[in-house]
């Protein structure tokens, strides 16, 4: 049985949401039903209209979902401010309207991302999901499925990194992953998810502290994960689409310390401290026009 949250006029998509790159556990249903876990909780939520209706089990957590899709955001207020500001991103917004950033744990933020250096969405998805079901808690099982938390950063720190690199989905992925992990359990129970309290620039700082950690894996971070709006993540894609709209002159095919900081200034400039807003909605057009190409 569903239970319901009343929207009150906020947009909400869990398509453009759950598939424009931030987060890499939730499937679609036959029956439109989008399945993931949060934390230690399966969720599952369908739109109906003006209605979020949600399960989770264990049962009752209504917070976890509240909490996990930012539905105290004023999201329409945040489409009005961007498009106020840019016509083409206006233009965006409403083509995939009731996207929205996501609140994720930091640590399986953290992790995801670094699986997703020089690699896809569905390559990502499939090593993200490869550690839950080997690593993580079993969380329960429904409609002949076995659902599984992502694993714990202890479990993680304790692996043999040479194993976790032999898998395909991961390869030199895999002793990053193991040397990140550690190197967080160094630092003390509790100190990535400190990082939401302090300002963005503190925050960021703290997570290039840490070994594999570049600005692209901190700014995801920072933005999925620790409420910092303003962080810019700037790979290959986010490049080209800058370079096209005139907000980077850096001719440079590669991403540059240089041209990270300049593209990252230009979309601060532009767009304030919704800045990361404004980049995923241009970074989520970008992989649908891709996928219109492949088609």
């Amino acid at each position: 049985m569903f239970e319901q949250i009343h929207l009150k006029g906020q947009p909400l998509d869990l398509g453009h949401t759950f598939t424009c790159g931030q987060s890499f556990r939730w499937r679609v249903g036959a029956d439109g039903v989008w399945s993931g876990v949060v934390q230690d909780t399966l969720v599952q939520l369908v739109v109906q209209g003006d209605t979020l209706l949600w399960r989770t089990f264990p049962k009752g957590n209504e917070v976890l979902v509240r909490d996990y899709l930012r539905l105290s955001d004023d999201l329409a207020g945040i489409y009005e401010q961007l498009s106020a500001s840019d016509a083409y991103l206006g233009q965006l917004i409403e083509r995939y309207r009731g996207m929205r950033i996501l609140r994720q744990d930091p640590a399986e933020a953290l992790i995801s991302f670094v699986c997703s250096a020089c690699n896809s969405i569905p390559r990502i998805a499939a090593a993200v999901e490869m550690l839950a079901t080997r690593f993580g808690d079993l969380v329960c099982e429904w409609g002949r499925l076995c659902y599984h938390a992502f694993p714990r950063i202890e479990a993680l720190a304790s692996l043999d990194p040479d194993e976790l690199r032999a898998w395909p989905e991961l390869g030199f992925r895999g002793r990053h992953i193991v040397s990140v992990a550690r190197q967080v359990l160094d630092r003390g129970r509790g100190w990535l998810a400190a990082l939401r309290g302090l300002s963005y620039e503190h925050a960021r700082a703290e997570l290039l502290s840490l070994r594999c950690v570049g600005p692209k894996i901190a700014d995801c971070v920072c933005l999925f994960a620790l409420d910092k709006d303003e962080a810019v993540p700037a790979d290959t894609h986010v490049r080209q689409i800058a370079q096209r709209l005139g907000f980077c002159e850096a001719r440079s095919k590669t991403v540059t310390e240089y041209v990270y900081r300049h593209i990252a200034g230009s979309f601060s400039e532009r767009y304030g401290e919704l800045a990361g807003w404004a980049q995923q909605f241009f970074y989520y057009d970008d992989i649908q026009r891709g996928k219109s190409r492949s088609n």
